[in-house]
């Protein structure tokens, strides 16, 4: 019986064997199973060629993504042909089963969601198996049982049958080439979707629902977002899907999640979502087929302490892509700039050394959000630097991606000795701003051609009452902190929140307003959001006369230089 990591140790030894045997094909059969027209679970067979001493491992999903037991989604594993038992193993996900020595093996089971109702705002991005009435939505990290000892680039095929007239099918395992390691990153849907195609940029968009924008809007700009990303880095247009799940959630609620695939993206959104925070939430996942991916990856332990250089950079490019796919004006990118740079103020970690990233990433929302603003506000500054010297930070991201080709490991390492090799002096940029955490400040003249960054001190910006909190408790309002100005404006814990009416998060100096209900009766509370102290908060103005060859300038500073390309 041999292990996943022995085999993946293994294949690089094949190469030096004359006429090795290919590894052999696993395939998977979904069928949805009804019953009085409703969905109760997806049939999954698998068939796959057994080990060669006649006992093979299966591996049920486990943990991905934050959510743990993904096993218990698998239902009713049974042996087809192929193999005479099937046992435990020791591990939870783990079976054991004996057959002849390479036998054919056909297994199958159930998939069915493991939890309750629909998916919902509250729960987060929904990567547990979804089997509702009408549709399934299914992670191959979460769904898929797979031979424990088939090597990482065993060939897949993945085909659906049984689909009820008018059911959709879509998923990014319907194209040749796969392997066992791209199966488990993918997203698998079916039932009321709409699938439409854009055969230009070889993109899918599998979505369900009534949103506030139409289909084809939403198609077309995603393929603008694919396109500007592949211009950059000068790969064909390979296939590529996007599945839009919408979540339920509280009266004005407002979620956007999703998670970035081999070759898909797999959003989560409440109904009420801007088309443009899905845009630029596919603008950062799509961004990742490359970074880290394709510049160094990232090591096993603490990867959290190097996610200043593979989500800092990667929003850095985001808002570049987005510039200089057209999609972004200079005023969406100051906009989107401004937020970030008003959230890294407010940010009570923002002096919090690299260590604490490490440390508390996945337990602390404000420790997550740093690592994103410290690696664009760097690479900012970075580029700036390049630009005065008739270069930009993407010929670091070319020559990153070159060296990773050549066998270079870790992206910071690369980045590390792309950087010089460029001309990009990072002195103790490292280690002042990322490993000691000393405060950012963007220089008045980064982008000079653009306008200029000022800096000011505002108040502390605080609604009033712990936002967390209350939407935890189903709306009703707690935390409320008699000593500011929501109390005074007749804010009280147990009231019901409605919805926000005016205002702006994060901005102290504007009224904010927030309908509640008390008891019977619907009040509207209007105030500052002021809260404790104050701090320096930086801003992109742009210049009022942003036209002519200055505009074309201010494009070519934000958008990188177009000249400039990869190998």
């Amino acid at each position: 019986m041999r292990s996943l990591i022995q085999v993946a140790a293994a294949v690089g030894a094949l190469f030096f064997c004359i006429g090795a045997a290919a590894p052999s094909r696993i395939d998977y059969t979904l069928t949805p199973r009804l019953e009085n027209g409703a969905l109760q679970a997806v049939q999954i067979d698998l068939m796959f060629r057994g080990d060669a001493d006649g006992e093979s491992d299966l591996r049920l999903p486990d943990a991905w993504g934050g959510q743990n037991e993904l096993w218990r989604g698998v239902r009713e594993l049974e042996i087809v042909s192929g193999a005479t038992s099937l046992r435990p193993g020791e591990q939870p996900n783990r079976r054991v089963i004996t057959h002849r020595p390479d036998a054919r093996i056909h297994i199958r089971y159930r998939v069915v969601q493991d939890w309750d109702g629909v998916p919902r705002a509250e729960l987060g991005n929904t990567y547990r198996a979804t089997i509702q009435p009408t549709y399934f939505h299914l992670i191959g990290n979460a769904a898929l049982v797979t031979p424990g000892g088939a090597s990482l680039d065993a060939p897949v095929r993945l085909r659906a049958r049984g689909l009820p007239r008018g059911w959709a099918f879509a998923s990014d395992l319907q194209h040749r080439d796969l392997t066992l390691e791209r199966a488990w990153s993918s997203v698998i849907v079916g039932g009321d979707f709409r699938i439409l195609r854009d055969p230009r940029s070889n993109l899918r968009l599998a979505i369900r629902g009534e949103w506030s924008f139409a289909d084809r809007q939403l198609l077309d700009q995603a393929s603008g977002i694919l396109a500007a990303h592949r211009d950059f880095w000068g790969d064909p247009a390979t296939p590529y899907l996007v599945t839009v799940l919408q979540l339920a959630g509280p009266e004005g609620a407002l979620s956007v999640g999703g998670t970035g695939l081999d070759d898909a993206f797999a959003f989560f959104a409440t109904p009420n979502a801007p088309q443009e925070v899905i845009l630029r939430t596919l603008a950062h996942e799509s961004f990742h087929t490359w970074i880290s991916g394709q510049v160094g990856g990232l090591p096993q332990e603490d990867q959290a302490s190097q996610y200043w250089l593979s989500e800092g950079f990667t929003d850095f490019y985001t808002a570049r892509s987005l510039v200089r796919g057209g999609l972004w004006t200079p005023q969406q990118y100051a906009d989107d700039l401004n937020e970030a740079l008003t959230a890294y103020a407010q940010s009570p970690v923002r002096t919090a050394p690299n260590s604490r990233i490490t440390a508390d990433y996945w337990n602390d929302r404000d420790v997550q959000r740093l690592p994103y603003l410290r690696g664009r506000f760097l690479a900012m500054i970075w580029d700036a630097r390049l630009r005065a010297t008739g270069r930009s930070f993407d010929a670091v991201a070319y020559e990153m991606r070159r060296r990773a080709r050549d066998g270079a490991e870790y992206a910071v390492e690369v980045f590390r000795a792309a950087a010089p090799a460029i001309g990009l002096d990072l002195g103790t940029d490292v280690e002042t701003y990322v490993d000691d955490g000393v405060a950012i400040f963007l220089p008045e003249d980064l982008l000079a051609p653009c306008g200029r960054i000022t800096t000011r001190d505002v108040p502390a910006f605080h609604r009033g009452f712990d936002i967390e909190a209350t939407l935890a408790n189903d709306s009703i309002i707690a935390g409320v902190d008699p000593a500011l100005p929501a109390y005074a404006a007749g804010m009280r814990n147990g009231m019901i929140l409605v919805r926000r009416e005016a205002g702006e998060i994060g901005n102290a100096e504007m009224e904010i307003a927030y309908v509640v209900r008390d008891g019977d009766t619907e009040r509207t509370l209007r105030y500052m959001p002021r809260g404790y102290g104050q701090y320096a908060v930086q801003r992109l103005e742009l210049a009022p006369d942003l036209e002519g060859a200055r505009l074309a300038q201010c494009l070519a500073a934000i958008g990188g230089e177009v000249g400039e390309h990869a190998d």
